[in-house]
């Protein structure tokens, strides 16, 4: 996964992904929809003979994107599973199908990752959850500082403040790891 492209979309989509969801615990849609319209424009842009695919011939391109594709409907078939029957966000689905695309070649490390970053994230609850307090406040001292950007309060703050994980932090975790996982040995 560690094209230029990816090193150029997904830290900042993921660094996204994490205050959110730790805040609102919302995985927004277009966010979710960007990722997928900029990973769908790869091959597209190889047919012509541009972007990080280019160099990539019918013969590679063609099976790499089958498996990615056949990676991501699975994911998204399992997640819309355990959506239904309440287990999951409908957020936390897209975002995991979306980069099981930009992870291709390394989507069982993802998956793998995620699971553990979200046991690890299980058992950490009781210590994020005052540091996800301590965020939100200061979050929320920003946007009364600077009323102009019209930052909401956040959610975790509310009455209504939203039961589970932020799982979206454990998908971030998992792409981060595939998207930098070649630097280490």
């Amino acid at each position: 996964m560690n094209s230029q492209l990816a090193l150029i979309v997904l830290p900042p989509a993921l660094c996204w992904v994490i205050a959110s969801d730790l805040l609102y615990r919302r995985i927004h849609n277009l966010l979710v929809v960007m990722l997928l319209l900029v990973w769908c424009s790869q091959p597209l842009f190889a047919v012509f003979g541009l972007g990080p695919w280019a160099a990539m011939s019918a013969g590679e391109l063609l099976p790499m994107l089958g498996c990615a594709l056949l990676g991501a409907v699975l994911v998204l078939a399992v997640g819309f599973m355990l959506f239904s029957i309440g287990q999951v966000g409908a957020g936390d689905v897209k975002l995991m199908t979306v980069l099981c695309l930009w992870s291709s070649g390394n989507q069982m490390a993802f998956l793998i990752v995620t699971a553990l970053a979200g046991g690890i994230l299980a058992l950490a609850m009781p210590v994020l959850a005052p540091l996800e307090h301590a965020c939100a406040l200061l979050w929320q001292q920003l946007g009364a500082r600077l009323p102009a950007l019209g930052i909401g309060i956040p959610t975790v703050l509310t009455r209504e403040r939203p039961q589970g994980l932020p799982y979206g932090l454990a998908i971030a975790t998992g792409s981060f790891f595939t998207l930098f996982s070649s630097i280490h040995p």
